[in-house]
């Protein structure tokens, strides 16, 4: 009888903290401005929608200069790369920056969210419907893998790649213990009952963990909905991205030769979360048109501290001369 009365202790806690979880969710989801509710456009892909803003450009260029397609990195959502490069080079570019697969208020379009050609394919039919054709393709951190398979899947439409603190190569020995031990603690029963409530009162903390050694800027949780990527449905899509990663880099990794098109490499030497001696300087090694931009000091998250300097990267592949 102890052992039953235990269990369905157990079961009611678990079926209160879901409901509080539901919740909290939809309450992110309602009331987390900047970001939410939606503030871009959805648009038809198929199996799904995807979010995403398109902004024209202030003063257009003269001439014909490609759009940039920015894409971001993991547990985030597209205001991360609109508030640190978009706004600036829609100055004088045509930017769109969607929310990807799983994240934000996009949908997953299927099964296989954690499938790079999976999520290209539903990007490039939106940047199609949005009649863009030349683009310089942006990816930060795993967003650098999809902006990699992007260019491997569409490369007669992509003009430039940039790449900041990228996620290219399976980790030499396997996933470090902290990692393994989160696809464990992280499973779908702490995902849909504690994660959220739990994860509320640390924003603080985790946004110095993702921008360590550097600080992060002033509400940079709140300004770009950080706690919108810790919603059950969206941290799941992430934790799938997670598993999936390893098989996923070595599978593309031998591609990367065929990279032909102008690239820029950004790294934060002393970037902790992708470390670039595994990443993205094994990456420069077999690009045959790549450059890498060093920014010592900096870590994963250059692009906030150091969006000028990127920004004037993409703006100098995209033909322009400075500001």
């Amino acid at each position: 009888m102890l052992a039953l009365g235990f269990l369905l202790f157990v079961a009611a806690s678990l079926a209160v903290m879901a409901a509080v979880t539901w919740v909290f969710a939809r309450v992110v989801e309602a009331k987390n401005p900047p970001v939410s509710p939606p503030v871009g456009r959805f648009v038809d892909v198929g199996p799904t929608r995807l979010h995403l803003v398109d902004l024209a450009p202030q003063t257009p260029p003269i001439g014909e200069a490609p759009a940039v397609l920015l894409l971001h990195g993991a547990n985030v959502q597209l205001a991360d790369m609109r508030l640190s490069l978009g706004d600036r080079l829609a100055r004088r570019l045509r930017v769109i920056v969607p929310d990807r697969p799983g994240q934000g208020f996009s949908g997953e379009g299927g099964p296989v969210v954690s499938d790079p050609g999976h999520q290209v394919a539903l990007i490039r039919t939106a940047v199609e419907a949005l009649g863009a054709k030349k683009l310089i393709v942006v990816g930060h951190s795993l967003g650098g893998l999809i902006a990699l398979r992007y260019v491997l899947d569409e490369l007669p439409s992509v003009a430039g790649l940039v790449l900041i603190n990228p996620t290219t190569h399976p980790r030499p020995g396997g996933l470090p213990w902290y990692q393994k031990a989160a696809e464990v603690v992280f499973g779908p029963l702490m995902i849909w009952t504690v994660l959220l409530p739990a994860s509320l009162p640390m924003l603080d903390r985790l946004s110095a963990r993702l921008f360590r050694p550097e600080t992060p800027p002033p509400g940079w949780a709140a300004r770009t909905g950080l706690a919108l990527g810790l919603t059950p449905r969206r941290f799941h899509a992430s934790m799938r991205e997670y598993s999936d990663l390893r098989d996923h880099l070595t599978a593309i990794a031998p591609r990367y030769p065929d990279i032909t098109v102008p690239t820029v490499i950004v790294l934060g030497e002393a970037d902790p979360v992708v470390p670039p001696a595994i990443h993205g300087e094994v990456l420069a090694k077999v690009l045959p048109h790549g450059r890498v931009v060093r920014l010592p000091g900096a870590g994963h998250m250059a692009h906030h501290l150091h969006g000028e300097a990127i920004a004037a990267e993409i703006e100098r592949l995209a033909g322009l001369g400075p500001a």
